[in-house]
This record gives C-alpha cells, sequence and structure tokens, in this order.
C-alpha cells in the first residue's frame, strides 16, 4: 500500500483548487469572449449548463429563450450593451460557447460553404463516433454521405415508395382496429412505429414490426424515448458514458431494463453487421438496395478504405434514431393542430384537397408526387415541420482559425457556436404571427409579409448547408404519404376528449423527449366511399 506524506496530499488538494480557481477567473476577466454577455456562473465553468439540465431538470431552450430575453430588454443591459458592442441576440452560455437568437446567425453557422468540425463534447455522447452523424470533421462526413447519398436520393425514394405505402395502409388497419373495439389511440407511438418501421426496411431489409405490437407500445420505441434523458447524462458525464457503453449486451438489458428495447436492436444491428462482413454475398438476398450494399462497395469509396464493423453498426444506429423521430413528431403536432375546434375548417378543406387527388378510396396514388401538388397539404406539411420540434437544441459547431462573422458579430477562433432551430421558427421578422399554427402563410396568397423565399429558406426542420438531413428525401415522402392517408382513409378524426391540451410539452434532450401524460390520443373512424 502506497505510504504519502499527509502532506503531499494536502498540497496536491491545494494545487488543484488554485487550478481551478484560477481557470475560473481566467474565463471572467480575460477569456476572449469575456465582452459577451451571460450568467455569471455560465462564463466562469462549463458546469452551469450541467447545473441546469442535471440538477434543475430544466429543458436547455427553454433557459436558452429566457436568458435572451433577460440580456436583450433589460434597462441595466441595454446600458451596459452600448459599452461592449454587443447586443442581446448572442449571449455566452459556457466559458468557451456563444448562442445566437438571431435567424442571420443560422445561415452564417450552417451553410454550403462552411466547412466546420462539430463540437466533441456534445456528439460524443451518442456513441456514434463514427458514423456519418458522429463524425466531427467535414471531410470525414462528406466522404461517408456521398457513399450513402445515392440511397437516399429522390431518384431512389420513388422507386421505393410502396415500402412507404405498405406500412402506411398498415398502420391505418391497426388504428381501424382500435376504432372498431372502442378505442382512441395513440398517434404519438403510432406514427412513431410507423417510421421505425419504415427507415429499418429501408435501410436493413428487417422491419421490427414495430406497429404490429398492441397499444403501439414496442420496447424499440419505448427504449428509444427512455434513452432521451440518458444523452443529458452522457453529455455532462462522459465517465459515466464510457461505463455504459463498455457493458455487455446482457449485463447491460439487466443494469438497464427501460432501455432494454433499445439494446436488443443493437444486438440484431451487430448481428447483422457480423453475418454481411462474414458472407457480403447474402446481400444478394436482399429485397432491394440497403446501406450495406453501399457501405461495403469499394467503388463507391472511390480508393477510400471500407469501414470496420464498429463504424458499420454506428451508422446503422445513426440511420435508425434520425429516421425515426422528426417525421413521427411532425405528424403528431401537425394533427394535433388540424384536428384543434379552431381548425375545423382547415380540416375540412384538406379532406376535400386530398379527396380531388384520390377518388377512389380502394385506389390511391400510383406515386406521392400526386399530392406534391396539392397546395394546401403541401403548405399544412410545411406549418407542422415549422412548430414541431425536430433537432431541439443547438447544432454546435467550432468557428476556424480565420475567425468568423456571425449575425453582423465578430467571434473568435475556436470559439464553440450554434442556434437552436427553435428560434429561426419561432422568430416573429420571418413568420407573421408565429406561435399561430397558420398554413396559410406558405400560400401564394398567403398573409405573411415575408416572400415565399424568405420562408422556405428559413424552414430548417432538416438543417441547412452540407450536414444537413441525409433522408430528407424519404422524410418528405412519409409526410405526404401519411398526411393524405389519415386525411382520405378516415372519415373522421376526433380528439379523445381525455387527450392533453393543445400545447404538446417536452423537454430538451438534443432530439425533443415529450412526456408520456402529453401524447395525442385519437378515435380514427374509417371512411367507407
Amino acid at each position: 500500500m502506497w505510504n504519502i506524506p499527509f502532506s503531499v496530499v494536502l498540497l496536491a488538494i491545494f494545487s488543484w483548487l488554485f487550478l481551478q480557481l484560477a481557470q475560473v477567473l481566467y474565463n471572467i476577466l480575460l477569456h476572449p469572449l469575456r465582452d459577451y454577455p451571460g450568467p455569471l456562473a455560465a462564463q466562469a465553468s462549463g458546469w452551469y449548463k450541467a447545473y441546469i439540465e442535471l440538477f434543475l431538470q430544466r429543458s436547455w431552450t427553454d433557459v436558452l429563450i429566457e436568458l435572451h430575453q433577460r440580456y436583450g430588454k433589460s434597462t441595466a443591459f441595454r446600458r451596459w450593451m452600448v459599452l461592449t458592442r454587443h447586443a442581446g441576440d448572442v449571449i455566452r452560455v459556457a466559458p468557451n460557447e456563444l448562442h445566437f437568437s438571431n435567424p442571420q446567425a443560422y445561415h452564417d453557422i450552417y451553410n454550403n460553404v462552411n466547412r466546420w468540425d462539430k463540437d466533441k463534447a456534445l456528439y460524443e455522447c451518442f456513441g456514434e463516433d463514427h458514423s456519418s452523424f458522429g463524425f466531427l470533421k467535414y471531410h470525414e462526413a462528406k466522404q461517408r454521405k456521398d457513399v450513402l447519398q445515392p440511397l437516399f436520393s429522390r431518384r431512389n425514394i420513388l422507386q421505393m415508395q410502396s415500402l412507404v405505402r405498405k406500412n402506411m395502409d398498415h398502420l391505418v388497419q391497426r388504428l381501424s382496429e382500435d376504432y372498431a373495439t372502442g378505442k382512441s389511440s395513440d398517434l404519438f407511438f403510432a406514427f412513431r412505429c410507423f417510421t421505425m418501421d419504415t427507415i429499418t426496411s429501408f435501410c436493413f431489409a428487417k422491419s421490427v414490426n414495430a406497429i404490429d405490437v398492441p397499444g403501439y407500445n414496442a420496447p424499440i420505441i419505448e427504449a428509444m424515448e427512455a434513452s432521451g434523458p440518458a444523452f443529458i447524462q452522457f453529455k455532462h458525464l462522459p465517465l459515466f458514458r464510457k461505463f455504459v457503453f463498455s457493458l455487455p449486451p446482457k449485463i447491460a438489458v439487466k443494469a438497464s431494463p427501460e432501455t432494454a428495447g433499445l439494446t436488443r436492436l443493437q444486438l440484431i444491428l451487430r448481428n447483422q453487421v457480423d453475418e454481411v462482413t462474414a458472407n457480403p454475398g447474402i446481400l444478394k438476398e436482399a429485397p432491394h438496395p440497403i446501406i450495406y450494399h453501399r457501405l461495403l462497395d469499394p467503388e463507391a469509396h472511390k480508393g477510400q478504405p471500407l469501414p470496420n464493423k464498429q463504424s458499420l453498426y454506428e451508422e446503422a444506429q445513426a440511420l435508425m434514431f434520425g429516421g425515426g423521430d422528426t417525421v413521427g413528431n411532425t405528424l403528431m403536432v401537425g394533427f394535433n393542430h388540424i384536428l384543434q375546434p379552431s381548425h375545423q375548417e382547415l380540416y375540412q378543406s384538406l379532406r376535400t384537397e386530398v379527396r380531388s387527388a384520390w377518388s377512389d378510396l380502394a385506389t390511391p396514388p400510383s406515386s406521392f408526387e400526386a399530392f406534391e401538388s396539392l397546395p394546401l397539404l403541401t403548405a399544412t406539411i410545411k406549418e407542422s415541420l415549422r412548430v414541431a420540434p425536430g433537432v431541439v437544441s443547438p447544432l454546435l459547431r467550432v468557428v476556424p482559425a480565420q475567425g468568423a462573422t456571425i449575425a453582423s458579430r465578430q467571434v473568435p477562433p475556436g470559439t464553440v457556436v450554434g442556434i437552436s432551430g427553435i428560434f429561426v421558427h419561432s422568430s416573429a421578422t420571418i413568420f407573421d404571427n408565429p406561435n399561430a399554427f397558420m398554413p396559410q402563410r406558405w400560400l401564394p396568397t398567403g398573409t405573411s409579409t415575408s416572400t415565399s423565399r424568405d420562408l422556405e429558406s428559413n424552414l430548417v426542420a432538416f438543417s441547412r448547408g452540407p450536414r444537413s438531413c441525409l433522408g430528407i428525401n424519404l422524410a418528405w415522402c412519409e409526410l405526404y404519404v401519411a398526411f393524405a392517408t389519415m386525411l382520405r382513409r378516415f372519415e373522421l378524426l376526433e380528439i379523445d376528449k381525455n387527450s392533453p391540451p393543445a400545447d404538446l410539452r417536452f423537454r430538451d434532450s438534443f432530439l425533443p423527449y415529450f412526456y408520456a401524460e402529453n401524447h395525442l390520443k385519437v378515435r380514427c373512424k374509417p371512411a367507407t366511399d
């Protein structure tokens, strides 16, 4: 046993405390971001965010909104702002991190020109470091995205749309069975089952058959929801994250029963990776091209090394998470607005418009392209994307060595910067009456004072720039098919009287974590003609 003198231990402790204090003083008094406003605790230490999210259990985006209001409107701050030349549209939320509220910042950070790195502390918490989503460096992400892009191209989605239709028809059957037994349906889980079955069938040719689970309480869906708050812990407690990720699957299932479904799906993905790498010839048996056809194709990589097993697995998991969330949330939030008593006229107009393109109930249009020409339906989908939370947290980037100008502010190199898409979608300078659900704003004769180009460029549900969502074409196909099918195949959609109020609450866990009591429950009466 070591025999370390007490004086040495004491000296080590005091030295560590001195270094911590010195770092705090530097962050407050000498750091390049010292002139930017923000809570003193946030300027002093990165533990401010951990305190907010872990101890207070608050949604980070809610806090960001409050901070921008506080530092942008207080009289004391306005006087101080004149001296420092910084406005309340940018705040310092960590020693080396700025958050912006001016929508222009979104386009300055996330655009087709910038090749900025992703923030390591945020993106490593997902355990997908070797995927198109998790790669920190632009060139790595681009190489992988170029490999997968043909699979998610509009051309391929048009060829594969029957898979989306099949899953949506299956969901309609299940919703109709609910109605026949006098039950309302939980559309939060139901739509999430639809998107999960679609992405797993599309990417792996192996559906998890979530739609068939009674009550739509598929273990994988529940597990993914339960894992949301865990990502917050992983972000602030990296040692805890590494410990959890190091556990063998059998132990992980016992240690965390609430995420057992997720662990089992990860096992399926790992087994599939082992299978295709050991015997690539089995890919010929797949009913359609899947991600491994591209990821294991030397020609697709143009001389670059093929991904190893871990990278293949992480890519599969990233696509699974990315493919299930935004579309499912948009469908639920969209119908939550459409079915409110105040929007009955909109609901009936949508049903009439969809019927104009789908007259015979038994014979739907052969392609979702028929729905793209419907102006009100398209406007409603866009408005649903605007008000529904996609990726809630700011997508953090690192300013390059030459520095950058963001929303007219000079930002020093190495600074971590971001802006939540919520600040763009709720901006009153872009969207008139942003808190209202108004599909007409997207119509040519809409009431918005902004031009249609302004509105389109500020619809950032799938992000912008070279690292935007890979699956955007599949997402639009799902949205058109699902919205149109729900409106045509059901004679009446009625919110259950015991369903929650219209303002569906969620917590920011990077993706939105909707509270269980806020799920939308609807009675779905099948149409007969």
